[in-house]
C-alpha cells in the first residue's frame, strides 16, 4: 500500500492544487470583471478547455455526439457531449483532460514568450525524471516540487520584461487559461466513479498479492511509476503560472477595492 501511495500521491496532489487554484482564479476573474467582460476576455480558456475534452474522447476512442467550443448559456460556456462509457480509465481521462490540455498550451506559450525560461524548466523536468528512481518516499517528492516552484519563481522574476507588450499578452493568456483548467462539476461526477473503480482494482490486486504471495502490485506500480511521475512533473508549469495568475488577479482586485474606497 505504501508504494502505491508514494507513486500516485504526488500526481494526485498536483492535480488537486491545479484544480483549486483554477477555481479560485475563475471566481476572482468573474467577480472582478463582471460576466460581460469575463466572457469576452476568458473565451480562449474556454476553447482550450473544451478542446481538451474533445482530445480526451479521441484518444480513448469515445464517440463524440456534440461539440460547442464556446457557447455561453446559463452556467455553461461550452460543451463536449459523448456517448456514456463505464470504463473508469476513460472517464478519468476525458474528465480531467483540461488540466493537461491547458498545461500543454501553457508550455507552448512559455516557449514562445520566454524561451530561456522554458528551456531551463524543461531541463529541470528532464533531470527530475532521470532521478525519479532515487525517490522512495512521498515527502521526498513533495520537497522536490516545492523547491522546484521556488526556483522557478526566482528565475521568472529575473527574466520577465515588463517593457515588452508580449509580456502582457502572455500574462493575459495565462490568466484566461488558468481560470479554465479545472474540470467542471459535471466532469467531476464522472471522475468520482472512475477513481473509485481504480481504487477498488488496486485494493483487489493487493489482496490477491497477500493471498497468493505474489508481487503483481509491485510490478504494476513499477510499470506506472515513470509515466505517473512524468505527468506530475509536467503539471508543474501549469501550477506555477496559475499561482502567478492568481497573484496578478488578487493584486488587481485589491487595487480595485482601494480605488472604490478612495472615490467614496
Amino acid at each position: 500500500m505504501e508504494i502505491v501511495l508514494n507513486v500516485f500521491l504526488p500526481l494526485v496532489l498536483q492535480l488537486l492544487v491545479l484544480y483549486g487554484v483554477s477555481q479560485a482564479i475563475d471566481r476572482l476573474v468573474l467577480r472582478y470583471l463582471g460576466r460581460g467582460w469575463y466572457l469576452a476576455l476568458t473565451w480562449p480558456g474556454v476553447v482550450v478547455h473544451e478542446l481538451s475534452h474533445f482530445v480526451g474522447c479521441i484518444i480513448t476512442f469515445t464517440r463524440v455526439t456534440r461539440v460547442e467550443l464556446f457557447h455561453p448559456h446559463g452556467n455553461t460556456l461550452g460543451m463536449v457531449e459523448h456517448v456514456q462509457t463505464r470504463n473508469p480509465i476513460k472517464n478519468i481521462i476525458i474528465s480531467i483532460a483540461p488540466l493537461f490540455g491547458v498545461t500543454f498550451i501553457m508550455w507552448l506559450l512559455t516557449r514562445w514568450a520566454m524561451p530561456t525560461f522554458y528551456h531551463d524548466q524543461l531541463g529541470v523536468v528532464r533531470g527530475a525524471l532521470q532521478d525519479a528512481d532515487t525517490y522512495s518516499h512521498f515527502f521526498s517528492l513533495s520537497g522536490a516540487f516545492i523547491s522546484q516552484y521556488w526556483d522557478s519563481l526566482t528565475e521568472l522574476l529575473s527574466v520577465i520584461d515588463f517593457g515588452q507588450w508580449q509580456t502582457y499578452l502572455f500574462l493575459y493568456l495565462m490568466i484566461t487559461l488558468s481560470s479554465h483548467a479545472a474540470p467542471s462539476n459535471v466532469d467531476l461526477k464522472h471522475t468520482y466513479f472512475g477513481v473509485a473503480g481504480l481504487g477498488i482494482l488496486f485494493f483487489l490486486l493487493i489482496l490477491i498479492d497477500r493471498w497468493l504471495q505474489t508481487q503483481a502490485t509491485w510490478i504494476v506500480v513499477q510499470w506506472l511509476s515513470g509515466p505517473v511521475y512524468f505527468l506530475a512533473q509536467f503539471l508543474t508549469i501549469g501550477i506555477f503560472f496559475s499561482f502567478v495568475s492568481l497573484l496578478v488577479m488578487g493584486g488587481l482586485s485589491m487595487m480595485g477595492k482601494f480605488m472604490k474606497k478612495g472615490s467614496i
